[in-house]
Parts: C-alpha cells; sequence; structure tokens
C-alpha cells in the first residue's frame, strides 16, 4: 500500500504567484472638517486679541486719549467677522467682513493724509499697529469658504490666491512711493541751508544716512512682497513664515518691558521710510499667510519625496531675505559710525565693529546654508544643526542691537521720552520689529529644513526595501539538469522552485513521502540502478 501524502501544504505560502498590489494612497490632506474648524479657531483667537493692542500711535489700549467712537467702531466690525465664522458658507462669510476691511483702509489712509501733511516738520504720523496686522488676518481667515472637495487636497488657483497677487503689486508700490516721497525730504532738509554756513559735510553725511537706510528698508519690503506675486507652494510657505513672524513679533515688541529700546515706534510701522520696514510689508504679509496657509499646510505628513523640494526652496527664500537684511544692517552701522567719525561725534568703535561683526557673521551663515540646500537632496545633521545656529543668531543680534547701540543721555525733564507710547534715547535706531520678525523667520527655516529632510528620506527608505526577498533565486541557478524522464513525475531535491509552484516558508520545495512500492517515484540517479534477475529459459 502507498504510503505517500497529497495533502495541501497548510504552512505560509512563498514563491507564488503574487498577490494582487493594491493602489499607492498620494499625500492625501487632512480631513476637511478638522481643517475648517483650526482656521476658524485660529481666526477667531485673532479677532478677539486684535483689539486690546495699539492700531497706530494714537488709538488702542494703552495709547492715553484715545477716541471711544473708534473703540465703539472696532467692537461691532469684530462682532461682525466673529458673526461670519458661524455663518453657513456662501457670500454671506466675505460681506460680513468688509466693514472690517473697511475700517484698516482707513486706518492706513489717515497715515497717509497726515504723511503728506506733515512731510519735511517733526509731527510723527499715527502708521498702522500690531492690532490691525492681527485683525485683518483674522478677518480674512474667517472670511474665506469652506474648504471641500479638490481644494481639501491640493492648493488650487482660484479669487483669493487672485487677490493675494494684487495685494503684493499694492504693497510694492506702496514701499516705493512711500520711500520715494520720506527721502524726498529728508533729502530737501539737507539741502536747505538754515543756518548760513553754506553746503558742508554735516548735509552730505545726512544725505547718505538717508538714502542708505531707505534703500535697505525699500529693498527688504520689495523682496519679501514678490513672495505673494509668484507661483508655487515654495513662495507660499515663505509668506506664510513670514506673516506668522509678524504677528508674533509686533504684539511681542508691545508687551516687552524693552520693546521701545528695539523698536523706537513700539512696534507700530510707520511707512516704509528711514524709520524702517513700513506697514506696507507687515499688513501684506499677514494678509497672504492667512490666505495660504489653510491651503498649504495641512496635509504635509502624508507628503511624498518630491515634495520635499518645496518646504527646501521656501527654506531658501527666507535665508536670502536675511542675507539681504543683515548686510544691509551691517552697511548703515559702518555708515553711522563713518559719520560720527567725520562729524567729532562721540561713538565706540568696539561697540560698532561687534554690532556688524554680528550682522555680518549672521549673512554669511544664511548664506552657506542657502547654497547648501540647493546641493543637497536630504539635509544633514551639520545642515539642520547650523539652521539651529542661524536662529541663535538671529536672537543674539536683536539683544546686542539694544545692549551696545548708542545712546543720548536723558535729560532731567525726559525731553522728547515723556511720550508714553513711542520715543528712546538710542542715538541711532537700527534693531526694529524687523529684526524680531526674522528671528521668527529663522525659526521657520528650521522647521522647513527638517520637514524636507523627512519628506526626502522616504524615498531612500523606499530603495532600502526594494531587495529580493530572502532565500529565493533567479530561475536556472542552483537547479538539476532536466531528467529524460517526464517533468510531471520529477520531484525536485530541495532545488530552486519549479515555476509558480508554492512553498511553504522554512523549505525548500514540498516532500512527499513515497514509499518503496511507489510506482511514480523517480530514482536519485547518483544510486546504482537495481538488477532484476531473470531465471534462463528451459
Amino acid at each position: 500500500m502507498s504510503q505517500s501524502s497529497y495533502d495541501a501544504p497548510t504552512g505560509p505560502i512563498r514563491g507564488g504567484a503574487p498577490a494582487p498590489p493594491g493602489q499607492v494612497a498620494g499625500p492625501a490632506a487632512e480631513p476637511a472638517r478638522r481643517r475648517n474648524v483650526t482656521r476658524d479657531l485660529i481666526a477667531a483667537a485673532l479677532l478677539v486679541v486684535a483689539p486690546f493692542l495699539p492700531w497706530n500711535l494714537y488709538f488702542g489700549v494703552g495709547v492715553p486719549d484715545s477716541k471711544t467712537v473708534l473703540f465703539a467702531v472696532l467692537a461691532a466690525v469684530t462682532v461682525l467677522s466673529l458673526i461670519a465664522i458661524a455663518a453657513p458658507p456662501g457670500r454671506l462669510r466675505l460681506l460680513l467682513n468688509v466693514p472690517y476691511w473697511l475700517l484698516v483702509l482707513g486706518f492706513i489712509g489717515y497715515d497717509v493724509y497726515e504723511t503728506i501733511r506733515s512731510g519735511g516738520s517733526v509731527h510723527v504720523p499715527g502708521g498702522v499697529g500690531p492690532g490691525a496686522w492681527l485683525g485683518i488676518a483674522g478677518s480674512v481667515l474667517s472670511a474665506q469658504p469652506l474648504i471641500t472637495g479638490v481644494a481639501a487636497a491640493e492648493e488650487t488657483p482660484d479669487g483669493w490666491s487672485r487677490a493675494a497677487r494684487v495685494i503684493g503689486y499694492v504693497s510694492m508700490i506702496g514701499a516705493t512711493l512711500s520711500s520715494a516721497f520720506n527721502l524726498f525730504w529728508r533729502v530737501r532738509f539737507a539741502l536747505h541751508d538754515t543756518t548760513g554756513t553754506g553746503f558742508g559735510k554735516q548735509n552730505i553725511v545726512v544725505i547718505v544716512t538717508a538714502t542708505v537706510y531707505g534703500l535697505v528698508a525699500w529693498i527688504a519690503v520689495l523682496i519679501a512682497s514678490r513672495w505673494l506675486v509668484k507661483r508655487g507652494k515654495a513662495a507660499h510657505l515663505a509668506v506664510v513664515a513670514l506673516g506668522a513672524s509678524a504677528l508674533v513679533a509686533g504684539p511681542l515688541v508691545w508687551f516687552l518691558p524693552i520693546g521701545r529700546d528695539i523698536d523706537s515706534f513700539h512696534g507700530i510701522a510707520q511707512n516704509t521710510s528711514t524709520a524702517g520696514v513700513g506697514y506696507e510689508g507687515y499688513l501684506a504679509w499677514a494678509i497672504g499667510a492667512a490666505i495660504f496657509a489653510p491651503r498649504v499646510l495641512p496635509g504635509y505628513r502624508r507628503g511624498g519625496p518630491d515634495d520635499a523640494v518645496p518646504w527646501r526652496n521656501a527654506a531658501r527664500m527666507g535665508c536670502t531675505l536675511i542675507i539681504v537684511w543683515c548686510l544691509g544692517s551691517a552697511l548703515m552701522r559702518i555708515t553711522d559710525f563713518t559719520g560720527a567719525v567725520i562729524l567729532n561725534y562721540p561713538y565706540s568703535r568696539y561697540d560698532s565693529m561687534t554690532l556688524a561683526a554680528f550682522d555680518l557673521a549672521t549673512a554669511g551663515l544664511a548664506i552657506w546654508l542657502r547654497i547648501k540646500l540647493a546641493t543637497t537632496s536630504i539635509p544633514t545633521r551639520l545642515t539642520t544643526s547650523l539652521t539651529g545656529l542661524l536662529v541663535t543668531f538671529g536672537i543674539a543680534r536683536v539683544v546686542l542691537g539694544v545692549l551696545l547701540a548708542p545712546r543720548f543721555v536723558v535729560p532731567p525733564g525726559g525731553g522728547g521720552w515723556n511720550n508714553p507710547v513711542y520715543g528712546n534715547n538710542l542715538a541711532h535706531q537700527i534693531t526694529s520689529t524687523f529684526d524680531v520678525a526674522l528671528c521668527g523667520l529663522a525659526l521657520g527655516i528650521l522647521i522647513a529644513v527638517r520637514i524636507s529632510g523627512h519628506l526626502a528620506g522616504r524615498r531612500r527608505r523606499r530603495r532600502r526595501r526594494r531587495v529580493a526577498v530572502p532565500g529565493t533565486r533567479p530561475a536556472g541557478q542552483g537547479a538539476a539538469p532536466p531528467p529524460s524522464a517526464a517533468s510531471t513525475t520529477r520531484i525536485p531535491a530541495g532545488g530552486a522552485a519549479t515555476g509558480g509552484e508554492p512553498q511553504l516558508a522554512g523549505s525548500g520545495a514540498p516532500r512527499i513521502f513515497r514509499g518503496d512500492d511507489s510506482a511514480t517515484q523517480q530514482i536519485s540517479l547518483r544510486r546504482p540502478t537495481p538488477k532484476i534477475y531473470r531465471p534462463p529459459q528451459s
């Protein structure tokens, strides 16, 4: 009797036909509902905080003689924007936020009017404070429609994207006009002989200083506002990082005890001029961050290796802005030092050179990072560590800019420093709110580098998994030559698996026990062939 076993194998199958591959899920966006709720909560927080910050030098909480009527108007438009968050999707959300935008435009128009009317005088225009920055960002967030459908999975161009481009152009044009207007009055003042001594060294120093200060601020606004005009995820990520940094820097400078030393206007931006980066930039960046953040930030964890490129390019854009501003700051400090030497003013060679050295060191580090991010697909540990050092250098620049800046001796009566809102005793105001915003931008660069490294590393991990399955060999290697008998009677002796036959995990091939009386057994060729005895025929 045959003792063979023909039971089907019951262990894990290896080497059989591969299972049908499932669909590879691409970078899926976060659930639309969660994104909408998060956006609405952030909008509500910004709208609630905005009334408790200054809106210009002459109105806001903590500003003396603020008009009660304006507080009532601000409260009314804030309530309308908060109602828009709970309103059903549609045009109603947009219409409820229009009054808020008109209020912000009113403050801008008031500053423009004061600037033109008091051009060349000692009167300081109101500017636009961080309260308006936070308020307009929250209002823009609450006015946008719910994110559904394709917009929840990827960034799609729409009316809001086109509006951001228009705001970018308006920001650059406004900064250009403001810089030209203020530079005209500064140069006109220097050329006008009021002492009767004629044109001399002091006039030259005033013209050169005003030109350098104005050009540095103007170039910084142009570079950052161009990101609003560009298409692509990288530029939008850079706008989000800079806008978020500005929204944090403004209130921080206002509430810090040394805020008036960091910025003589206490975080309230004037128009772009020799006073630094103006509200034409801060307002535009805040609006751009509110438009692009819900579109580009969610879902980054599910991105693939190709999604690392926009994050890396956004980090390089941020490095460009830091390079330009730090080099400009070093140029302004050298100009001030040279002017003090020419006019025999008191100066500290050590302090001025230390501040300029920190500016140049920060710019050099940013240049190295920008080049490295362009040539390296996966950031190394050194790149990530030096990006963290860039954040440290940014903070050190702000601290040293306050501690080592030359100061006037405060008169007994306080002089112009008696104003409760703005003013300080610094001889030259180079450090400003924009330097604090660049600290936040450097932190955003560090985050972008970490995310790009995480996403780019997925490609390398996928390559490591693309190896041959252990225990399998290509056909034709290690297999015995085919015997002369029919292939259906052959049983492999531990060789490679034949085409398509399943194998048990942990064994070379399925083995079937056959007794000696099995007529189908194939005798190994390595054993001697048995001889059959036949008696002689009689």
